[in-house]
């Protein structure tokens, strides 16, 4: 086109360059000039040789016009590759492959949104490398700062992207829309992938997006980014236990973590599986050659000091979760102040809100975008929970503006006054234990015992007692920390009773043993001593010491009757019943008993039931199976009617014996299966090993020697574990016996041995038997 307009202009500066010519060789060879110009005559010559200069160049450019137009001359368009380095990816295979699902699947968008410190950076650069060749016009990657105070605006980033993208100066001018329409605009045809690291939110990004079909663009958030439209989002979790003790390999050096895997385990634990956690603490063990695992992982345990051990060179957990603190708005700050030093496995809203002293709608509303932030989780509706470094971030927060005791003391009140049965329970058992002993930490004692108090009532059923028995030795503590003797007195009662329930016998006695000490060293309680040597019966009792157990038995039966405690009273008889038919003393049982049933104001009482049932073993023993059957049968029907498990188990055991009397040896061990089940679901040792003892007679009585030796073996093991000398020699004495009919007479002549070694001088008694232990002592 230029071309076209440079001839007419040839065309006249050729026409007057032929005129000048003429005339300026006419003058040089003698032509005559106007009078005016005549002093100029002697330039003609001068000027012919000029024309003549002009001339070869007019005719040179009229020969290049007269050549064809040659074609215009294309640039290439710039192909960036502004992609950084990958660092290297551990324990992430998973995440990596739905990302490139995804991309497969035709995601044009794709958000990665995790917590800090996650590794969604390196995910996205990993991803973005792997697939950079299917983008061959170029990529282009923009850190964003959304968690900095000072983010990039992202007019600035459309500039920079369209400058790499060849574009001139003009086109770098306008506002964010003008920008952005001109970016579509230059990359609609071409497959461009384009990663913008560390949005703040969608309005940061949208401008970013290029227009056409062909590209693909990676982001990486700390929020989920939800209103942006498109986008496919993948979030992240933290590594599993493997895949960090993977990556702290790979950050510590050659072989640190093999030196040393139990503490490197500890310290995988203690980073909660944050990748950026673990490779601080990696690089920590790399820098220290001499420091073991474990020797940091003893630092670490400290919880006050955590933050500060994860920290290495410009990297360091806290700025990382304070930078994000800081872009929280007031309300979200102090829900997180106040919420997230909560004690437990997880916080309900309702209590959530009463740590914060707030609405629960307002604590709600914080909370949700709190979790759209990745500072907390929401693992059900109306349920929170923060990661553990978080939760000491948290704390510190709380700590440094003197809330977090005020905090703890109004979720201790509100866990008081709210306590219920049933799904309050299912869902706050593990917090109350926790809110207890953070307040014994916190000098809230008091608040703690009131907790203790609403809750102990709530526990009632046979596989509470293990719970039970760590309510109560958190109980010993607060007794310690209020200097509350008498409240420690009954702390211990109650933990000998879980001990008992547990089938931890060896633990039973000693704790009974403390409580009736402190009880009588007050001296001001009665009632209390009572209790403490009913308790110290009991634990007699369960280890077959039966003279110690009858003497501290009848003691406190003396006791009780003197103050009138007859629900105590009742109890008691039923303890003592049980020891004299262990020991096959059915004279003393009866009376003890039967005066039981006399002072049983219900019909259907659990106590009636184990009463009765005593009673029926009583007159088995005494050679009266008639009356002995019927008294089982109506024991089993009142188990049965008030759903006593346990006492169903025992009732089980005892017609399965009569079974056996009569020779009905296949509903015996059907009998002795059912009560297997039962104690095997309510996890009550004495029982479990009681069926295994009964199935092995059973199997050794129907010829089948192997099964007998399996049955005795499982009883062994479970007698040996808890504790219960007596009884695992006995399962050992019937063990030789079928050993020996087997011809394994070394084997059996060393159980024989150890049994009786076992047994010692203990008085000879029935076998496995009854185990009720009152849940209602007070």
């Amino acid at each position: 086109m230029m071309r076209h307009r440079v001839v007419p202009l040839l065309v006249v500066t050729s026409g007057l360059f032929s005129v000048l010519l003429a005339v300026a060789v006419n003058v040089a060879t003698g032509g005559e000039l106007p009078g005016a110009l005549r002093p100029y005559a002697w330039l003609a010559w001068p000027l012919v040789g000029l024309l003549a200069v002009v001339g070869v160049a007019l005719g040179w450019w009229q020969q290049r016009l007269a050549q064809p137009e040659p074609a215009e001359l294309v640039v290439a368009a710039p192909r960036p590759g502004e992609l950084p380095a990958a660092p290297v990816l551990v324990g992430r295979d998973e995440e990596l492959a739905a990302v490139q699902a995804a991309v497969a699947g035709g995601a044009q968008l794709l958000v990665i949104a995790a917590a800090p410190g996650t590794g969604k950076s390196a995910l996205a650069l990993r991803a973005a490398q792997d697939a950079r060749d299917s983008y061959p016009d170029g990529q282009l990657f923009a850190a964003l700062r959304g968690a900095s105070a000072d983010p990039v605006p992202p007019e600035a980033v459309l500039v920079r992207f369209l400058r790499v993208l060849g574009r001139p100066d003009d086109e770098l001018r306008g506002d964010v829309v003008e920008l952005a329409a001109r970016f579509r605009s230059v990359v609609a045809d071409r497959r461009m992938l384009v990663l913008l690291d560390d949005a703040r939110d969608a309005a940061q990004v949208r401008y970013l997006l290029p227009g056409g079909a062909h590209s693909l663009v990676l982001v990486t958030s700390r929020r989920l980014l939800s209103d942006l439209l498109g986008a496919s989002v993948l979030t992240l979790g933290g590594l599993t236990p493997a895949a960090a003790l993977e990556l702290l390999a790979t950050a510590a050096g050659p072989g640190r973590v093999a030196a040393d895997p139990a503490g490197a385990r500890r310290l995988v634990q203690l980073c909660g599986g944050l990748p950026l956690a673990v490779r601080i603490v990696g690089g920590r063990l790399r820098v220290r050659a001499q420091w073991s695992a474990s020797a940091l992982a003893d630092r670490l345990a400290d919880e006050g000091r955590r933050l500060d051990e994860m920290r290495l060179a410009d990297r360091a957990v806290r700025s990382t979760l304070r930078a994000v603190h800081d872009e929280l708005g007031p309300g979200e700050r102090l829900v997180l102040r106040r919420v997230g030093g909560y004690p437990g496995t997880s916080v309900g809203l309702a209590a959530a809100a009463a740590r914060c002293a707030l609405d629960e709608h307002v604590v709600a509303e914080a909370l949700e975008r709190l979790a759209d932030a990745f500072l907390v989780e929401s693992p059900a509706p109306d349920r929170y929970r923060l990661h553990d470094l978080v939760r000491l971030f948290a704390r510190e927060l709380a700590e440094d503006g003197d809330e977090g005791v005020e905090c703890l003391r109004r979720h201790l009140r509100w866990l008081a006054v709210r306590a219920r049965p049933g799904q309050w329970l299912a869902l706050e058992r593990e917090n109350v234990l926790a809110a207890v002993h953070a307040a014994v930490g916190a000098g809230l004692a008091g608040e703690a015992r009131a907790v203790i108090a609403a809750v102990h009532p709530l526990v009632t059923g046979e596989a509470e007692h293990p719970y039970r028995l760590r309510l109560w030795l958190a109980a010993v503590a607060v007794a310690g920390a209020l200097g509350d003797e008498a409240y420690r007195a009954r702390a211990l009662r109650w933990v000998s009773h879980s001990y008992g329930m547990a089938g931890l016998v060896e633990l039973e006695l000693p704790a009974a043993l403390q409580a009736l000490e402190v009880a009588e060293r007050l001296g001001t309680d009665v009632r209390e001593i009572a209790l403490a040597v009913w308790r110290v019966g009991d634990a007699y009792r369960a280890q077959d010491r039966f003279v110690e157990a009858q003497a501290a038995l009848l003691r406190a039966l003396e006791l009780l009757i003197g103050l009138g405690a007859v629900a105590d009273e009742i109890e008691v008889r039923l303890s003592l019943g049980t020891l004299y038919n262990t020991f096959l003393r059915p004279e003393l049982s009866v009376p003890v008993l039967t005066r039981a049933v006399e002072l049983l104001p219900e019909r259907e009482a659990p106590e009636r039931g184990w009463a009765v049932l005593g009673l029926g073993l009583a007159s088995e023993i005494g050679g009266q199976v008639e009356r002995a059957r019927e008294l089982v049968a109506e024991a089993l029907v009142i188990a049965e009617r008030i759903g006593d498990d346990s006492l169903r188990g025992y009732c089980l055991q005892e017609r399965g014996w009569l079974y056996v009397r009569h020779g009905a040896l296949e509903h015996a061990e059907r009998d002795f299966r059912a009560m297997l089940a039962i104690f095997t679901r309510l996890r009550a040792g004495h029982g479990v090993g009681g069926a295994h003892g009964a199935l092995g007679e059973i199997a050794d009585l129907r010829g089948r020697p192997e099964v007998a030796l399996a049955e005795y073996g499982l009883a062994v093991a479970e007698y040996g574990r808890l504790g219960l000398r007596v009884r695992l020699g006995e399962m050992l004495v019937r063990r030789a016996a079928v050993l020996r009919g087997l011809g394994r007479a070394e084997e059996a002549d060393a159980d024989q041995a150890r049994g009786r070694e076992l047994i010692g001088d203990a008085p000879v008694h029935r076998g496995p038997g009854l185990e009720r232990r009152s849940s209602g002592e007070t």
